[in-house]
């Protein structure tokens, strides 16, 4: 559903500039380094309308120069065409809220549901008085919230929820959230079956570190791509897990602190001991999950994070989701794992990924 939110600026004085919501473009990833350091950046738009001195000009797609104020830290907003802060989220959207979004509201509004002293007007009224509904669903599947690394029985879920939806509300007591016993119950069953098989995919990410650890390199072409899906193939990671060898091939192949070499935490000591391979296993598989979600709700749905990793991973493969109808599948263009193969290579690849 499209939104008819208009976005209306006032720069230098007598100027205004407003644009319809629909014909805003979601920023990049070279915006969103500026926005990260306070930096100045552009607003893009179509149809943009201009008015000074009582004259009107229109053009058809615009620049705008922006400086935001934010607090470190705080969440922005990501979809599949790219992300923006959260003010620019239209009325009527579906927000997913994780644990470290949550943050932010606490960073902006008190338990009582008052402005905190050092709060951003802009941020405040978003989350006090947008209309717009809150799903809940990432919050259960983080890995911090795992701590016996199994999968939480549907009514553990459910309990989970309440605890969290409880706490929202205290501070913001206007909110909806969309979450029901139905929504949860998929949101378990979907849950189910990637947790089948879950203990293998943890014993082939430990292999891959082990060898990290050991010194060995993984070339980037399909040589390398092999020895890294027989590791995952002697941990006996299932057929439908396989695409975790391709995630975790990208890491160790490409440049050096990628972002899901970062997201696996690769680069940190005590891998094993510290549960690293469970926490980014489970936060790539809410990540896919999520991005599905988003997808299928035709554009006005948006997965609100501060999670520094997540936006990394975000901005890196968001250009390899392949757009299609079937409800709850996402799709991966294999090229983002293996650019530049050779027709002989990807015939090959078609074989062994099944």
């Amino acid at each position: 559903m499209a939104s008819n939110d208009v976005y209306w600026f006032r720069i230098g004085g007598d100027l205004t500039i407003s644009f319809n919501e629909p014909d805003f473009i979601d920023f990049d990833w070279s915006d969103y380094t500026a926005y990260d350091l306070g930096e100045q950046m552009s607003l893009r738009a179509r149809n943009v309308s201009f008015e000074k001195d009582g004259k009107k000009d229109f053009r058809s797609e615009a620049e705008i120069p922006a400086q935001f104020i934010h607090s470190k830290g705080d969440a922005v907003a990501l979809s599949p065409r790219g992300w923006r802060p959260l003010a620019f989220i239209p009325n009527g959207a579906s927000v997913l809220l994780d644990k470290n979004a949550f943050s932010t509201v606490k960073n902006h509004i008190d338990s009582d549901g008052n402005p905190q002293d050092r709060s951003i007007k802009v941020v405040v009224d978003f989350w006090q008085n947008r209309d717009f509904t809150i799903d809940l669903k990432p919050i259960l599947m983080e890995g911090n919230n795992r701590h016996n690394k199994k999968l939480p029985t549907y009514e553990e879920m459910s309990a989970e929820l309440e605890i969290f939806e409880a706490k929202l509300r205290q501070r913001l007591p206007k909110i909806k959230v969309t979450n029901t016993p139905e929504s949860i119950r998929r949101l378990h069953e979907a849950s189910a079956r990637f947790f089948y098989g879950f203990d293998a995919i943890l014993e082939f990410i430990e292999k891959v570190y082990a060898k990290l650890e050991e010194g060995v390199i993984f070339t980037r072409n399909l040589a390398g791509f092999k020895d890294v899906l027989a590791l995952a193939k002697d941990a006996n990671v299932l057929d439908h897990h396989l695409i975790f060898a391709a995630i975790v091939y990208k890491a160790v192949s490409g440049e050096r602190n990628n972002p899901i070499y970062k997201l696996l935490k690769f680069n940190q000591p005590n891998f094993i001991q510290r549960g690293h391979s469970f926490n980014g296993t489970l936060d790539i598989f809410s990540l896919i999950l999520f991005l599905s979600e988003i997808r299928n709700q035709r554009g006005n749905a948006y997965f609100i994070t501060a999670d520094k990793d997540l936006i990394y991973l975000w901005n890196d493969m968001v250009g390899f989701m392949i757009v299609d109808d079937q409800p709850g599948v996402l799709n991966i263009d294999m090229n983002y794992f293996l650019p530049g193969l050779s027709d002989g290579d990807i015939a090959e690849l078609v074989i062994l990924m099944g």
